[in-house]
């Protein structure tokens, strides 16, 4: 799938869950993104022909991790951002529901992945417990 049409789609699928989840505290919603279009870390790879290539993970022409942020109101990434957080603005409350983006170059690990979605799931039990208190 080519880059762009990735990104838009997972912007579509956050505010697609985030309209069914409107009136909860909580937003259980996990992004693993991987490549080196998400490098949070620069690294060298090793062309075919030997010869050494820098890629810079903060670097424009190669970075796209500030293209899917935007959808999570620019919180940090690779945290769980399960319990909604509420700001004020023009006199009002808002409540924001932001996605937990995790992102690296290398190939995600199941055990990394269940591991933060496990605490995932138990911060969005312990809103709902707190909620029935």
């Amino acid at each position: 799938m080519v880059a762009g049409n990735a990104i838009e789609r997972v912007h579509k699928n956050i505010l697609e869950i985030r309209n069914f989840m409107l009136d909860e505290r909580h937003f259980p919603y996990v992004v693993f993104l991987q490549g080196s279009n998400f490098a949070t870390e620069s690294f060298e790879i090793v062309r075919v022909d030997g010869t050494q290539v820098q890629l810079v993970h903060n670097s424009g022409m190669l970075n796209r991790i500030d293209r899917v942020t935007a959808s999570s109101f620019g919180r940090m990434i690779n945290q769980n951002n399960c319990e909604n957080i509420i700001v004020s603005a023009g006199g009002r409350e808002h409540m924001l529901q932001c996605a937990s983006l995790y992102f690296q170059a290398h190939p995600w690990d199941d055990k990394e992945m269940g591991a933060i979605m496990l605490e995932v799931a138990e911060t969005a039990l312990s809103v709902l417990r707190d909620e029935l208190e």
